[in-house]
């Protein structure tokens, strides 16, 4: 039987209204993303075996010769001191991290966003294996573990803050989702949501972490209004405090990354989904933060990335009056022929060796796809 879940706002309320669907939900296509994320298949062992040898070997350097008219951007959140997460996964922590950094730097050419974007627009010469590292949500480890490594080894960056939650104790929800499946029972915390929907996850003996983030998967889906409700309920029946690792950058913080050099664009106010928003709240996401970017650093912020990498024509439109560049999380390279405000973006949060890997084989496949087109 096919898991739908029908939610509606109802007169500015948020309820369940099985009478009158607007927001239909998959629960089944949002439990089948959860655990193709959290459930590695034993292909996706060998896949990371193969790429850890051919890292080894020294493939990467086959795509060396053939990077011309293209870049890479990156994309990272934030990085750690432990090297597993809640879950007992390997996270990105500082030394991983560091290995990324000098083998982008031996191999390719760290730019700042900026510059690669003048390079694709035609106003600038686009360096050869260009590649722009960018940091999302605006961490305070992004200053004091991120920042210090870069520099040690010259490679610029972009960090996108989300204006709205600097110096606050607040969490980013997902992450404080994660941290409170990992302390208390799940069947407890999904009857405390109040949620229909992710009480009915919480039925089908997933195991706690496919359940909580098929719960993350099935939020997003949602009106930002009704998942900040469900978010709240659950904060008010499972307090915790931010910690070390979730803590958001203060705004001398961000001054402070800015004044060592490092790019500050914009990543909304409240870090809404903006294609579950209407028109008029995405203009004012965008407009308050630009806003208060300018006002507390002094310069007019030019490059946004999309909150969960989620954009529409209508919200690529808006976000074409306030800016000049824009980041998804679709996975690519880019070339002049991106479109400048719906640029992709590679998850980086990897072995350097998948990373090498990943980089390789976009490229050479790029190549490949030119030659194919040639006369």
């Amino acid at each position: 039987m096919k898991l739908v879940n029908t939610f509606v706002a109802l007169d500015g309320r948020n309820e369940v209204d099985l009478e009158r669907p607007r927001n239909l939900v998959d629960l089944d296509r949002v439990v089948s993303r959860a655990r193709s994320g959290t459930e590695p298949r034993w292909t996706s062992r060998v896949a990371k075996g193969v790429k850890a040898l051919s890292y080894s070997v020294g493939l990467h350097l086959a795509s060396r010769p053939m990077a011309e008219g293209n870049a890479a951007i990156l994309f990272y959140h934030k990085v750690q001191r432990r090297q597993v997460g809640v879950w007992g996964e390997p996270v990105l922590d500082v030394r991983e991290f560091e290995r990324h950094v000098i083998f982008l730097a031996r191999e390719y050419q760290p730019v700042l966003l900026s510059e690669l974007v003048a390079g694709l627009s035609g106003r600038a010469r686009l360096p050869r294996r260009a590649v722009a590292l960018t940091f999302d949500d605006g961490y305070r480890n992004n200053l004091h573990l991120v920042a210090p490594i870069l520099a040690r080894h010259g490679v610029p960056a972009t960090f996108f803050v989300t204006t709205g939650l600097i110096g606050t104790e607040g969490w980013m929800w997902a992450y404080e989702l994660e941290d409170l499946f990992s302390r208390y029972p799940p069947e407890q915390v999904c009857r405390a949501s109040g949620d229909p929907a992710i009480m009915r996850l919480g039925l089908l003996g997933l195991s706690p972490r496919v359940l909580m983030m098929a719960c993350v998967e099935y939020l997003k889906e949602l009106p930002h209004g009704v998942m900040l409700d469900v978010v709240e309920r659950l904060r008010v029946a499972f307090p915790i405090p931010v910690d070390d690792e979730n803590r958001f950058l203060s705004w001398d913080e961000v001054r402070e990354l800015s004044h060592h050099g490092f790019e500050i664009g914009a990543h909304t106010r409240n870090h809404s989904i903006l294609t579950r928003l209407s028109l008029d709240e995405v203009d004012r996401e965008l407009r308050a933060c630009r806003d208060t970017l300018e006002e507390e650093l002094g310069v007019r912020p030019m490059l946004f990335a999309y909150p969960n990498g989620a954009t529409n024509p209508a919200v690529t439109a808006l976000a074409s009056r306030y800016f000049e560049a824009a980041v998804t999380t679709q996975s690519g390279l880019c070339s002049p022929a991106s479109g400048l405000l719906e640029l992709p973006r590679i998850g980086a949060p990897v072995q350097v060796s998948e990373l090498a890997f990943e980089l390789t084989w976009r490229y050479l496949r790029t190549q490949a796809s030119r030659f194919a087109l040639a006369p």
